[in-house]
């Protein structure tokens, strides 16, 4: 009787890493108390695999693309070890360098893992990094940042700036909770939208937010149709004038149905230019941009980030997004095949001039 040959365990070190010079860019504040023991983790990993893992932790007031120029090259990947704000620092650095950008989760929101499916376990994260899939995706940029979640002008701005990172480091998401409650009697806002070169829209309303992606912690998708990979900004301005209306709102947007609420107001494009009224706060991927903010202009850059994700037959938890599904996983244990966010696009459709899919097959 023929010996059963089980698939590889992820704790084993890969048999033929893709990438084997990694630098490793690592928010040395960002995530549990158990992140040092974590990097302890994933040095070993890169040892017996046979990979060089270089490392750079930030310090506050320190430019990241100094430190990591001063490190002797030339790399396969970059790997982002943080939360939203350090993997937005780390892709700029991946743009410029035309490398692939790994990414191992460790912030509050992690907003770009939960969209992709990428792993939060050290193990899986590691096997991402040296033998993930690249895919191109968009990114967006205003004139003077690039991000790759969301910008917005005014309540969202306020609940970001209120949410302090000392109530995230003690109540976790729940410090977006509270920031959001406190946040609610703030009066509205007159925002003209004007989406490239159409005809400007006069919206009152409490936010005006610019998504590249619509995914939330714990991946929420507050409207499913807004994807990374479609060259295409989404703009939405939401206007609820009481509790209930924000109750309504946040229902539709655990639901992924937000655009069925008739105080949100959709539009896209690839050009969007923001006029507010009176001056609001800013936030670019769920940092505080600091100040008072007449305008915000954002234009899109189609597939001008290589991302790496899940290989082919990479378990999963179940709530993660599908889009590493394998035959050979059962059904009923794992998401079901097309419920994914890059489902909805033409499998391997191609970014003009990069060679990458801008889906996965």
């Amino acid at each position: 009787m023929a010996e059963q040959q089980l698939p590889p365990s992820h704790d084993d070190p890969p048999a033929n890493p893709r990438h084997r010079r990694i630098l490793a860019v690592v928010n040395p504040v960002s995530g549990p108390r158990g992140s040092q023991r974590a990097m302890g983790d994933l040095l070993e990993r890169a040892r017996k695999a046979g990979v060089t893992l270089e490392v750079v932790e930030t310090r506050p007031g320190a430019s990241v693309e100094e430190m990591v120029s001063a490190r002797p090259g030339p790399f396969d990947c970059y790997l982002a070890v943080g939360g939203d704000g350090t993997v937005m620092d780390v892709a700029e650095l991946a743009m410029r360098d035309k490398l692939p950008l790994a990414v191992m989760p460790r912030g509050t929101a992690n907003a770009l893992a939960w969209h992709f499916g990428l792993p939060f376990d050290v193990a899986r994260a590691f096997r991402v990094a040296v033998e993930g899939r690249p895919i191109a995706i968009d990114v967006a940029q205003t004139p003077d940042h690039k991000f790759l979640l969301m910008a917005g002008l005014g309540y969202d701005a306020h609940v970001i700036r209120d949410a302090t990172r000392t109530l995230k480091r003690r109540f976790g998401f729940l410090a977006y909770l509270y920031a959001a409650l406190k946040n609610l009697t703030r009066r509205p806002y007159t925002f003209r939208v004007e989406i490239e070169d159409q005809k400007a829209v006069m919206v009152l309303g409490g936010t005006a937010i610019v998504t590249n992606i619509g995914t939330l912690a714990g991946n929420i998708r507050f409207e499913r149709e807004i994807s990374p990979v479609d060259g295409t900004l989404d703009v939405l301005v939401m206007s609820p004038a009481k509790f209930g209306h924000f109750f309504r709102m946040m229902v539709l947007g655990v639901l992924g149905r937000l655009r069925e609420d008739p105080r949100v107001r959709h539009f896209r494009g690839t050009k969007v230019r923001i006029e507010c009224r009176p001056r609001a706060p800013l936030q670019i991927d769920g940092d505080d941009v600091g100040g008072l903010h007449r305008n915000l202009e954002v234009t899109m850059l189609p597939g001008a980030l290589t991302l790496l994700v899940p290989p082919e037959g990479m378990l999963k938890l179940p709530w993660m997004p599908d889009v590493t599904w394998s035959p050979s996983m059962p059904r009923g244990a794992f998401p079901r095949p097309g419920s994914g966010p890059l489902s909805r696009r033409t499998p391997g459709a191609a970014v003009p001039g990069s060679g990458l899919p801008r889906t996965l097959p």
